[in-house]
């Protein structure tokens, strides 16, 4: 009880909502157009093996079948979509840079993408378990989401019916990321969840995606500098706005070097392009501009005045906030 009050005193209980409409999570986009030949080729590359691998991992009624996914493994060399991985954007953003370019590339390499391709490295050299089979199949399946969202004119039949209504809930949160092993940065993190009471808080697929783009980013973050071998996230309805808002804080114990760099900060700065000690700055940034198209915000510094998003340090942990309008009732 005493960790959620804390919690709950994050930021304030009372968060407008400016928006007339629901958001979809559709504009932070880009056409695949945008991006060179080459990586066009790469980008439709990625998201044939992505398509190949999630086929192969859709489990049955007795969960993954996990000689299909092993002979998947054996056809397919990691190494190559590896490769694709690391290889995609450089072109493109060499050619015409932009800040929004270099967010969808951060995302398209980031994402899920990171996590799977350290799940698949484990899998070629240690074995198939049911566990490793799941979160193969939860990390696919979300990063093909991801593109979608991120892209127009990749899989344009398939986008729209992402947008089709759908109503998501935190049930969809808990399920893939309970006790989840996340493999990647060179070590292995698990991340425990904490939801007390279930909500709905996505209206489609594509929505949802832009949820995924920001957890992505914020738990991607925690695993390359978590001190520790487990992470936080507690999703937490804030009481006093009327049920209208979910909390996600993501907590994290973090390094002494980490910690003194942080104490030296305007925390809000995190959340804007070009500040990290070690990635490219572009994680928080990407947060702060779903979460403030959420909500109907004229600017992300909105989003970060406000306390619709922001972070600090608890107990020598890192935590990070961020807010989410919950689908309610009719």
């Amino acid at each position: 009880m005493e960790m959620q009050e804390t919690l709950l005193r994050l930021a304030p209980l009372k968060l407008t909502n400016y928006r007339v409409r629901r958001y979809r999570g559709d504009d932070l986009c880009l056409p695949l157009s945008a991006f060179s030949k080459d990586d066009q080729e790469r980008l439709q590359a990625m998201y044939l093996y992505l398509q190949q691998l999630l086929d192969t991992l859709s489990p049955n009624q007795s969960g993954p079948c996990i000689p299909r996914i092993k002979d998947f493994l054996r056809a397919q060399s990691t190494d190559e979509i590896t490769h694709l991985t690391m290889e995609f954007g450089r072109s493109s953003y060499a050619a015409q840079p932009s800040v929004l370019l270099a967010k969808t590339i951060h995302d398209l390499r980031g994402g899920g993408m990171t996590p799977l391709l350290g799940q698949l490295q484990i899998a070629q050299f240690r074995g198939i378990t049911e566990a490793t089979g799941n979160a193969l199949y939860f990390l696919t399946r979300d990063h093909l989401k991801i593109m979608r969202n991120a892209l127009l004119g990749l899989d344009d039949a398939k986008r729209e019916e992402d947008l089709l209504p759908k109503i998501h809930g935190t049930d969809f949160i808990v399920q893939k990321w309970q006790g989840a092993m996340l493999h990647g940065h060179g070590r292995a993190m698990r991340l425990d969840v904490e939801c007390r009471q279930p909500t709905a808080l996505s209206e489609c697929c594509v929505e949802f995606g832009a949820l995924d783009r920001i957890l992505y980013n914020l738990i991607n973050n925690a695993c390359r500098h978590a001190a520790a071998d487990s992470i936080r996230l507690i999703l937490l309805p804030v009481p006093d706005s009327h049920g209208d808002n979910l909390r996600f804080v993501l907590v994290n114990a973090i390094r002494q070097t980490d910690l003194d760099y942080l104490s030296s900060l305007d925390m809000g700065t995190l959340f804007k392009e070009g500040t990290s000690t070690t990635g490219s700055g572009y994680g928080l940034a990407i947060a702060t501009e779903f979460v403030s198209h959420a909500y109907g915000l004229k600017t992300p510094d909105q989003a970060i005045e406000g306390g619709y998003l922001g972070a600090t340090i608890l107990n020598g942990s890192f935590a990070v906030w961020f807010h989410w309008p919950r689908v309610l009732d009719d």
